[in-house]
């Protein structure tokens, strides 16, 4: 090769390097591992639950009650069961219960089979007959009747009190779970702002809040029995005492925190 064409090969690659150098140079810097890629985002959250309750005094009452009947054949048994259950109806409207605070809850004619008594057991057949069943709930908004309207059902055709449930109105219900879960919020600050205190966090916000299902009243049920009930001839009335009604409500609640002394 001459001289001229090696001068012009080493200007050609002068030429190329001289091209790369002038090309800016890429680079990529990782960040330390545990170090958040935005470092002005220093927020956080403090999930904690509580609970409150709240009582109040029942103003509503439910009674359940029967009137059985047992009879040789089906329709004795039916027509001593329709008997009994329209003279407790009419007892009932008398003392001022209108038809729809008198329920039917159950209702059965069935057979029942009883075993003969001793001696007469051995080898004999069951002895068949039929049992009507006619159950009802009444329901009061004037609870101190409660004891009246017992023996009132006992003295014309019931023979079964099966129970008694105080309970409250709808309205002083939703009262009720109102000051409860007012409570429960209470309680969850109270728990949210101790614990950030103790992580020099300061709470900002709130993000959510859940409740839990068991935000319902609890009923106080009485049990009664038919046997147990004072007659009119003892003179003395069925005396029946109400409890307090308790609502219990949860909620979980998630609050923003930030950390103490953050500059802006």
């Amino acid at each position: 090769m001459s001289r001229r064409a090696l001068l012009t090969v080493g200007i050609a690659a002068l030429l190329v390097l001289s091209g790369c150098a002038g090309q800016p140079t890429s680079q990529t810097t990782d960040a330390p591992a545990g170090t958040s890629a935005d470092a002005t985002n220093r927020s956080g959250t403090i999930a904690v639950s509580g609970s409150g309750s709240a009582d109040a005094e029942p103003n509503r009452a439910v009674v359940r009650v029967a009137v059985t009947t047992t009879a040789p054949d089906a329709v004795s048994a039916r027509e001593r069961l329709a008997e009994n259950t329209s003279r407790l109806r009419s007892a009932l409207a008398d003392l001022g219960l209108d038809d729809d605070q008198v329920t039917t809850t159950r209702y059965d004619l069935d057979r029942d089979y009883r075993r003969p008594r001793p001696p007469e057991r051995d080898g004999a057949e069951p002895e068949v007959r039929y049992r009507g069943y006619h159950g009802f709930e009444i329901s009061l908004e004037e609870i101190d009747r409660v004891g009246t309207v017992i023996d009132t059902a006992v003295e014309n055709g019931v023979n079964d009190v099966q129970d008694i449930q105080f309970t409250l109105s709808t309205s002083r219900r939703r009262d009720l779970q109102q000051s409860a879960r007012g409570a429960a919020m209470a309680d969850a600050r109270a728990t949210a702002e101790q614990l950030a205190d103790s992580a020099n966090l300061t709470i900002t916000g709130v993000k959510s809040i859940e409740t839990g299902r068991d935000s319902s009243p609890r009923p106080v049920e009485e049990a009664a029995m038919a046997t147990a009930t004072p007659t009119a001839s003892d003179g003395a009335d069925t005396d029946v005492d109400a409890g307090p009604v308790t609502v219990v409500t949860r909620v979980q609640v998630v609050y923003e925190t930030e950390p103490n002394g953050t500059e802006e």
